[in-house]
């Protein structure tokens, strides 16, 4: 990937401008991959990574020259915008940043939200291979994973499972990301921390929901393991009340393509 490459995917009429920056990175279950920068970006640039097919230091340049493009396109996003991309300050602390990383990593929301991956861990760790969908077990559903050949149920069960999973994760970052954003606001005041806290604040709320979906159709396919269903259920209800406390313009945020 080059700058010359990247002006050229620029010209593409249908890009979306920006709808790469608020997405849940699921690129295999969207339908906007034909009109985003970033995904074309990753298509055109991204070397395979396996040693026996690609020198290590050629990776490693272009996944560096990934990067600078991609802050710069960062930044084009926020001239789009209107806004100015905060520049690092000559005394910038890593120490002291790192002290704002973890006072965010002890409070409310990100315990909660941590606490909730680990029981996702847990659950699947403990049932995944006692729940069955008539003669097959999650376990083996999931381990076959050919959906051709699942039936209606199995095809529902193994979405939701994905759903699950691929949030897990999902959740905690955007969440993550959103609080120390509202930090950067209150520290700077720049229009572009307080745009980005409250639109990832978003990400981490349709995360959540999607969850407490997926959760609630296994709670129905499995009605025997509820009671420990529940607490994943009761944190994950918990956790939406107090982001959309603490992030009131989130849900009202419009996402470039998604939203509109």
């Amino acid at each position: 990937m080059n700058k010359d490459l990247l002006f050229a995917l620029i010209q593409n009429p249908y890009l979306i401008p920006g709808i790469y920056n608020y997405c849940d990175g699921w690129c295999e279950r969207c339908s906007f991959t034909g009109n985003c920068l970033n995904y074309k970006m990753m298509e055109e640039g991204v070397p395979d990574l396996d040693v026996s097919n690609t020198d290590a230091s050629f990776a490693m340049d272009n996944l560096d020259e990934m990067f600078q493009l991609s802050m710069e396109l960062l930044k084009q996003a926020a001239k789009d915008l209107g806004m100015e991309m905060p520049e690092q300050d000559e005394d910038f602390d890593v120490e002291e940043e790192e002290k704002k990383d973890d006072l965010i990593f002890k409070g409310q929301i990100m315990k909660q939200a941590d606490k909730y991956s680990e029981l996702v861990d847990q659950w699947f760790a403990e049932f995944e291979a006692l729940l069955f969908i008539g003669s097959i077990s999650l376990k083996e559903l999931l381990d076959y994973k050919d959906e051709g050949e699942m039936s209606e149920i199995e095809k529902t069960v193994f979405n939701s499972y994905e759903i699950i999973r691929w949030y897990q994760f999902i959740i905690p970052s955007k969440l993550f990301r959103s609080l120390r954003s509202k930090t950067n606001t209150e520290e700077t005041g720049n229009e572009f921390y307080k745009h980005d806290s409250i639109a990832s604040g978003k990400v981490a709320l349709l995360s959540i929901d999607e969850s407490i979906k997926a959760w609630t159709c296994f709670m129905q396919k499995f009605p025997e393991t509820e009671d420990r269903m529940l607490p994943l259920l009761l944190i994950l209800s918990g956790l939406r009340t107090i982001v959309e406390k603490v992030f009131p313009e989130s849900r009202d945020f419009i996402r470039p393509g998604f939203d509109i």
